[in-house]
């Protein structure tokens, strides 16, 4: 078993790259840092960026993890593998591209990619956001999965992940200090279901809500407060199908003490104890365990 330190960035493929990056500043409020006719690239903290959009099919996808030492990705290579999964390492084109000395790259169970890095570079300067939505930095991502079970079972067996929560068959997958990173809704299709930032508080998240509102994004689930890790959350829509949130507050680990993972219901009323309209249909189908 390895053991994933951070969770660093999501790639995404968009059909509209000037539309895509128009979003990431007017409207998420990230701050770009490198764009040509291909790419475009976004910092929300310390990262050197944590969202890029590449032009081209928008399956075409990613999230990127770090791991300290290139030994790690000796070792999740041979797991990965004996799983019968395919994996490879990064070229030298591929590791300047993400700005990484070292990478393995892998599909799960579903198809979705994964990207384990090692010394993924950091900014030197000030995060400067491009309007004052309140963004701390990349929280979280929500994954569909085609095969929930044996995904979950990858991250917690070979990826050093553990559930913090179920709801229905969603697990909420921890590595560092909170509630979780990534969580893995059943789906007929895989995908990046949803990527989070925290913002810095409740008042924020609504001041963004307002904004959302009067600039006409869809709000597809809350304002809201998750049971499962008592975030508060507003998910809306973004380009090419994937969803956003703003997310604040939420559990965080206590030192050593270990708590046993809990079952919330499937759907809705295991994912907002506010009750909040939601119009996502993988919340919908979250299956009961």
């Amino acid at each position: 078993m390895i053991a994933i330190e951070q969770l660093r960035y999501v790639v995404l493929g968009t059909a509209n790259l000037a539309a895509a990056a128009q979003f990431a500043q007017g409207t998420l409020g990230l701050e770009p840092i490198d764009r040509t006719p291909e790419r475009a690239t976004f910092r929300s903290d310390d990262r050197d960026y944590t969202l890029a959009f590449v032009a081209g099919e928008p399956a075409t996808q990613a999230i990127g993890f770090e791991v300290r030492e290139t030994k790690a990705l000796d070792i999740a290579f041979d797991a990965l593998r004996a799983r019968g999964l395919r994996a490879a390492r990064g070229t030298a084109d591929e590791c300047a591209l993400r700005k990484v000395r070292d990478m393995l790259w892998f599909h799960d169970h579903s198809g979705n990619r994964i990207e384990l890095v090692v010394r993924p570079m950091n900014s030197g300067w000030r995060y400067f956001p491009s309007r004052d939505a309140g963004i701390k930095g990349l929280d979280g991502v929500m994954l569909r999965s085609t095969a929930i079970k044996k995904d979950e079972n990858l991250w917690t067996e070979v990826l050093g992940a553990q559930v913090s929560d179920w709801a229905g068959d969603a697990p909420y997958l921890k590595i560092d200090s909170a509630h979780h990173r990534l969580a893995l809704f059943p789906s007929k299709k895989a995908g990046i279901l949803a990527v989070e930032y925290a913002v810095e508080s409740v008042n924020l998240m609504m001041r963004n809500y307002y904004v959302l509102q009067n600039t006409q994004v869809s709000i597809m689930h809350g304002p809201g407060r998750r049971p499962a890790s008592e975030q508060l959350f507003l998910t809306f829509a973004g380009p090419d199908g994937v969803l956003y949130s703003f997310v604040a507050e939420g559990q965080t680990a206590d030192g050593d003490v270990v708590r046993r993972p809990r079952q919330f219901p499937a759907g809705p009323q295991g994912l907002c104890s506010w009750g909040s309209d939601n119009k996502i249909d993988e919340f919908n189908r979250a299956g009961t365990r």
